[in-house]
């Protein structure tokens, strides 16, 4: 047998030992109710899910109503405990978040909140989950906001797209209605059907709580056992649902409409996810479209340019699955690359793969898994999906088992199979005329703060080892984005990060790709407005592979001329995408007028013109200004020795060139202001946007335009309550934030019907004007303070977040290890403060604001 082989399979089997090793306790208490719990105080966080076993499927003879998604909504709005507004409040005040969502076979609603708070986090679930009072008054007041959430979805490319596939993918089976449900009966729905509903479905032996993080087993049991162990077990009726017949011939919808950019899938019917040939199928699926070294991707994009972007999966969690293949081309070409997929399907089933591929599927499953426990949410979610689909907490050690023993003949076995021409649908979303379109003690130890190493050519390098995983991330921050890029060059600092995970003088972009994926790794890169960043992510013993990959990147890219023009495309081809969606647009128009000249004026992903015209000459240019020592702080955390991976990394920043970046000045806005202007935009729903200055970063007053943006923004804020809960004009409103280093923009936004803009701008500036007032109550202060606190660590439970933040903080000259710091402003903070920060920044003569709809 080979040494390597033999190497990687006993890597991959001591990783599944240490993964496994702290175990899920299951209980079934006596009225029903299954418990999954499983410690992990790598972190002072606790997750609480409770899986409703109900979904959209399981609507009866109102199927397609929406019943189990309206009643998602409806169950934050009071009990006979607590008032409906007191419900986001009491969360946010714990320093938590709560949200749900509903799917077609279940209704999960859940907190992530500081384990301290577990108790209370436990008794607040169990009341609004099995206690809901479902107020008549909102009932009729939330029909508006999904009415307003359904015209959303219509105007949404993506949703319209998933709705036409599905509802062709599936002619019995209750799939194919979507979970929001069709408008013209969704208005029917009347408050006694609701209710009727909820006490046949929302029973104690229909749900499963799944809980992770920092909180023993006793604490757990005893918690849930006086909550919801005290609700009787219910009666609980089957609901039939009709099985699919089988496909006998291939199905094709085309939806068409003002569109930039061809939209298709196609999709074949699989078995679930406990069928014997599901991970034959999960490895088929990597390795057709998993990635960038994938052959989908390789072939339809690397080799043939007919696509920006095409993935595979295998989506299987009902009692039918979908072997899914979704595509982004240019209209003129959607024929050639629907094509193009089916003579490689064919190709696939005559010639098979290389036991690489196979290796590569087993390496990325298993990724998956560590990624999936990265933090406390995605433990409990991936805990409840195992109970609920599969009924079996030990599947995922059974499921890497099996994957193990697949075999490329396994592949086409399976290719042959399902993926035959009378089981298949395709569906497309385009412009109306394409041919003519243009339990163990390691888990209970504290991570340690990032120590930072300086060389003398300026790189930093900065280390947090935490042995909590399995894995090793590596972050290589440097300045970058608008601010640093010539007038006729906007986005090339986006487009150079793409291009420096790609060929090099070692490798090409496809064998990059496939190196990477070959070991269940990561190899991305970011823009943003002030930062470039590149992203390494892999098990520990791949760590020597990705030193030299990242070492390849920045000291010998080769930006080869035909992978330059396909991501320059590719980047096109995304802000194409972001005209098609209204609120993106709206920001995208509202930021340009905002900025004016200014650099700001255009996003970190550029302006078509710009990249268009762009040469390969431009980006060695640019890369030569901004890949320089003293321009890169490299971030590493995860599971390595220190002294080992400093002598692995310093080689690579001592070879770094050492001049030094000229740094440009700080933002401004336009000239012009105040402004009112409009854009029209054919859709059902309007957006309305305000914008006004705001500090940037290393202001002193950023702190306090995070308070203000968190005042503003989510369930509990007075904004939010007045226009969607009290009025129901809206379905999204709240406030975000361009941040430049000296200065920035502070803008809200809102999803409403035309006819009603004009009121919620209104309603906006109410707002602004209650807290230029200093009638800011200390209730609402302390919640936000408290989320702010809060939503740091909670942001900051995975290995890349952590690495990222330390990376970002170093790049602009404040503090690695600044909460303590941050908390203490956040503390000075009160309502007279905030009136000021109103008064200085949100004046009247330097906002703008921008309708766009019909």
């Amino acid at each position: 047998m080979d040494r390597s082989k033999h190497s990687s399979l006993s890597d991959a089997q001591d990783t599944l030992d240490r993964l496994f090793q702290s175990s899920i306790e299951r209980s079934l208490l006596p009225n029903g109710l299954t418990l999954l719990h499983r410690s992990d105080f790598s972190s002072e966080v606790v997750s609480v899910q409770v899986w409703v076993k109900t979904g959209s499927i399981h609507e009866g003879n109102l199927i397609g109503s929406g019943l189990s998604h309206y009643l998602e909504h409806l169950l934050f709005k009071g009990t006979s405990r607590r008032e409906g507004k007191s419900i986001s409040r009491e969360v946010h005040a714990m320093g938590g978040s709560i949200n749900a969502y509903t799917s077609f076979d279940r209704t999960v609603y859940y907190i992530d909140a500081p384990s301290s708070a577990f108790a209370q986090v436990i008794d607040v679930l169990e009341d609004i989950v099995l206690h809901s009072s479902l107020p008549a008054e909102e009932v009729e007041r939330e029909r508006d906001v999904i009415l307003r959430e359904i015209d959303m979805g219509l105007d949404d490319p993506d949703s319209r797209l998933n709705q036409a596939l599905f509802r062709n993918t599936f002619r019995s089976h209750p799939s194919r209605e979507p979970v929001i449900g069709h408008r013209e009966l969704f208005e029917r729905v009347t408050r006694e059907e609701l209710h009727a509903y909820y006490k046949a479905r929302y029973v104690p032996n229909n749900m499963v709580v799944s809980i992770a993080g920092a909180i023993s087993h006793e604490a757990c049991l005893r918690e849930v056992e006086k909550t919801f162990g005290k609700v009787p077990r219910g009666r609980l009726a089957p609901v039939i649902i009709p099985s699919e017949p089988e496909q006998l011939a291939p199905r094709k919808e085309s939806v068409v409409g003002d569109y930039n950019i061809f939209r298709g899938g196609l999709a074949f019917k699989v078995p679930n996810l406990s069928h014997e040939d599901s991970p034959k199928l999960d490895a088929l699926a990597h390795a057709l479209g998993g990635g960038e070294s994938a052959l989908l991707w390789k072939e339809l994009r690397n080799r043939l340019n007919l696509v920006h972007h095409i993935s595979c999966r295998n989506w299987n969690p009902g009692a039918h699955g979908l072997f899914w293949i979704s595509y982004l081309c240019d209209p003129q070409n959607a024929a050639a690359v629907e094509e193009a997929i089916y003579d490689l399907i064919e190709r696939v089933k005559s010639e098979g793969f290389a036991d690489a591929d196979v290796e590569k599927a087993r390496r990325q499953a298993l990724t998956a898994e560590i990624n999936g426990r990265k933090t406390m949410s995605g433990q409990a979610s991936r805990q409840g999906l195992i109970e609920v689909v599969v009924g079996d907490i030990r599947y995922t050690e059974r499921y890497l088992k099996y994957l193990g023993q697949v075999r490329p003949g396994d592949l086409q076995e399976v290719a042959a199979k399902y993926l035959v021409e009378k089981g298949r649908t395709s569906v497309s979303l385009g412009p109306e005329d394409p041919d003519q379109a243009d339990h163990d003690d390691s888990s209970k130890k504290t991570v340690p703060a990032f120590e930072q190493v300086n060389l003398d050519n300026g790189a930093r390098l900065l280390l947090q080892p935490d042995h909590g995983l399995p894995k090793v991330h590596l972050r290589c921050v440097m300045r970058g984005g608008p601010k640093f890029e010539l007038d006729s060059q906007r986005g090339i600092s986006e487009l150079m990060a793409e291009l420096l995970t790609k060929d090099n003088a070692r490798r090409s972009a496809d064998e990059v790709a496939r190196l990477v994926e070959g070991i269940g790794g990561s190899f991305s890169a970011t823009g943003g407005n002030n930062t470039v960043n590149l992203a390494l992510e892999v098990l520990p013993g791949d760590l020597s592979i990705v030193v030299e990959l990242l070492s390849d990147a920045l000291l010998q890219p080769t930006f080869e001329q035909g992978t330059f023009e396909t991501e320059r495309e590719s980047q096109i081809a995304g802000l194409r995408e972001e005209e098609d969606e209204i609120l993106d647009f709206g920001f995208k128009r509202l930021r340009a007028a905002y900025y004016g000249k200014d650099a700001f004026a255009i996003g970190a992903s550029g302006s078509i013109a710009d990249l268009e015209s762009l040469s390969r000459e431009d980006m060695v240019s640019h890369y030569s200004k901004l890949v320089t020592a003293p321009n890169i702080v490299l971030s590493a955390c995860g599971d390595f020795e220190r002294d080992s991976i400093v002598d692995a990394l310093k080689p690579l920043l001592a070879s770094l060139p050492a001049h030094e970046l000229i740094q440009p000045e700080g933002g401004i806005h336009s000239d012009d202001l105040p402004l009112e202007l409009k854009e029209a935009m054919d859709r059902e729903q309007a957006v309305v946007l305000r914008a006004y200055p705001s500090a940037g970063i290393k202001d002193e007053d950023y702190v306090t335009s995070e308070m203000l943006n968190e005042l503003f923004s989510g369930m509990s804020s007075r904004l939010f309550e007045r226009v969607r809960e009290d009025k129901g004009m809206a379905y999204y409103v709240g406030s975000t934030r361009v941040l430049g280093l000296d200065s920035g923009m502070f803008a809200f936004y809102a999803g409403t019907h035309p006819e009603q803009a004009l009121e919620v701008m209104q309603e906006i500036d109410a707002e602004i004007e209650r807290v230029r007032a200093g009638e800011v109550t200390i209730e609402e202060i302390e919640r936000s303070r408290t989320c702010l606190k809060a939503a740091r660590p909670m942001s900051r439970q995975t290995i890349g977040a952590r690495a990222m933040h330390a990376a970002i903080q170093c790049i602009y000259g404040l503090p690695l290890n600044d909460d303590a710091e941050h908390d203490a402003k956040l503390d000075r903070i009160d309502a007279r403060t905030l009136a000021d920060y109103i008064d200085r920044y949100f004046r009247p003569e330097k906002s703008i604001s921008l309708f766009v709809g019909p």
